[in-house]
């Protein structure tokens, strides 16, 4: 019995090697528009469908053909179904990949169920859903991930997801707007990750008047888009009491392309603080190499 377990086990990798191929043109099939069925399986331990059909679609266009006879192919067959019934499943694995498949195929009547998952115990379904809202975007993904952010607290892989999935001046208004300042800093991060400057006055507003860790943000954001217009608000908080906010000042001024040394920022090579000095340091040395 020995001897037989020991040659059937070298098999095993090859048969899903097989079926991992077969998979792979059933979808390429499907893309092609030769298959107008599109079969997924969720709950097979041994090859990942779900997976191998998000690596697909990962470069193809929303609007193209390839993509559309998958999403078509999809809820003509019984696969939608089954990754809107996977997203409450039990099983933390069927979540995920049901996640993932939403996200990948631009599933926007999931999204209500998607949210619930950003709370969920198991790391892989919170940033599958994570991902998920950040590749289908809009108001709605938008407005879920700045109530987890809200509730859970500057969480990384949120702060990405906000940052791709906000639609074009949301950020914005979230800033300028009434939401709660607990959220603020988050925002302003996804701001500057977003990387459009049209979030700098706001970013300038919050840095003037919002709570330290929105300052603390907004001085990196604002560093990140490398807006000239930030430059007279982070000299002033060059000057501010707290040693944090004039670390994360000079370091923004450094990283801003057309700005130039005044004495508020050779003021901080003396700084009480030895990290403050360090990244005004920083600050003048990439100043000088530009």
């Amino acid at each position: 019995m020995l001897n037989r377990a020991v040659r059937v086990r070298p098999l095993e990798p090859t048969r899903i090697a097989i079926r991992r191929a077969l998979v792979r043109r059933h979808l390429r099939a499907v893309a092609a528009g030769s298959d107008q069925r599109l079969r997924i399986d969720l709950h097979d331990g041994d090859v990942d469908s779900a997976g191998l059909l998000v690596e697909m679609v990962a470069p193809l266009d929303p609007d193209s053909d390839p993509f559309r006879r998958l999403a078509s192919a999809m809820w003509r067959s019984a696969t939608a179904d089954a990754v809107i019934d996977g997203l409450a499943s039990r099983e933390s694995i069927i979540r995920a990949r049901s996640a993932r498949i939403a996200g990948a195929m631009r599933m926007e009547e999931v999204v209500p169920w998607l949210a619930p998952l950003l709370w969920s115990k198991a790391s892989a379904v919170r940033d599958a859903a994570a991902r998920a809202l950040a590749r289908i975007g809009g108001v709605r993904c938008a407005d879920a991930l700045v109530m987890a952010l809200q509730h859970l607290g500057p969480k990384p892989s949120l702060i990405l997801a906000l940052a791709r999935a906000a639609p074009d001046l949301y950020l914005e208004a979230v800033l300028g707007g009434s939401q709660p300042r607990a959220v603020q800093p988050s925002v302003a991060m996804a701001a500057g990750l977003r990387g459009h400057r049209t979030a700098t006055a706001a970013l300038i507003l919050q840095l003037g008047s919002g709570g330290r860790r929105a300052r603390i943000a907004s001085c990196r954001a604002l560093g990140w888009l490398g807006a000239p217009a930030g430059v007279a608000e982070l000299t002033l908080a060059l000057e501010h009491r707290d040693w944090w906010i004039r670390m994360s000042a000079a370091k923004a001024l450094g990283a801003i392309p057309s700005y130039r040394p005044g004495p508020q920022l050779r003021g901080c090579l003396e700084d009480r603080n030895p990290r403050v000095r360090r990244s005004a340091r920083d600050a003048m040395r990439r100043v000088s190499q530009r």
